[in-house]
């Protein structure tokens, strides 16, 4: 593990679905460069040792993992962390509510006739696990912040969840996963190609029932700020495991 105070230039590539979700983040770090790849913007920065390539990639799998694809193709990078909202599969989150996965799935991907387990695309492992030493290492800044957060199984897929009867069916499937979205599977699945670290940190807007859509308009700015005030003491202590 490197020490605190080690010079070596660090880059992490943060990918964020919607401007909503990264808004906030970019205004907070200083960016001195803007680069369009594939109409695709990627805003260049530095915060101490760490250089910073923020994107919004646009919702769902196919922007997502075309993003990511491009990001770490372009440009080489140590660290890939997804941010943005999910909605909640859990009956006793609270909307705001930090989402720290330990793993992801597809929820829409179904090759069970082929002999595949469910949301398991061939030649990939079902479900993607999350690099554990990121995990903590954010952990141990959300206990210093005494910000309240849940670990678990995230599900992606091309749809916002906005109907109990549709969530209903994803616990059936998915009984321990506690929340949803719609990139963060993508993304897992390219880290894993490329074989690259990745984190994902997600804030709860709605409850993936029938007022999700009006939650989520609501609540997605407080999402945001949660975000930025993790990623404001993320970034001045972070320093990489190699």
């Amino acid at each position: 593990m490197k020490e605190k105070n080690d010079k070596k230039n660090i880059t992490i590539g943060i990918i964020g679905a919607l401007s909503e979700e990264i808004n906030l983040l970019y205004k907070y770090i200083k960016f001195y460069k803007k680069k369009i790849i594939y109409n695709k913007k990627f805003y260049i920065g530095k915060l101490k040792n760490i250089k910073i390539i923020l994107i919004q990639s646009g919702i769902g799998k196919t922007s997502a993992s075309i993003t990511c694809t491009i990001l770490l193709y372009v440009y080489k990078i140590d660290v890939i962390i997804n941010i943005g909202t999910a909605g909640s599969l859990s009956k006793n989150m609270k909307l705001g509510t930090i989402v720290l996965p330990c793993s992801t799935c597809y929820h829409d991907v179904d090759l069970t006739p082929f002999g595949y387990k469910k949301g398991q695309v061939k030649n990939f492992p079902q479900i993607f696990s999350i690099n554990n030493y990121l995990t903590k290492l954010i952990e141990t800044y959300m206990i210093k912040l005494n910000i309240y957060y849940k670990k678990g199984l995230i599900i992606s897929g091309d749809s916002f969840i906005h109907e109990k009867t549709k969530k209903n069916k994803l616990k059936i499937h998915f009984p321990e996963a506690i929340a949803v979205d719609m990139e963060s599977t993508a993304i897992a699945q390219v880290c894993y190609q490329f074989n690259k670290p990745f984190l994902i940190i997600k804030t709860i807007s709605d409850h993936s029932n029938n007022y999700a859509a009006l939650d989520f308009q609501k609540f997605s700015h407080l999402a945001s700020e949660m975000l930025l005030k993790i990623f404001q003491y993320f970034l001045h202590h972070f320093y990489i495991h190699e």
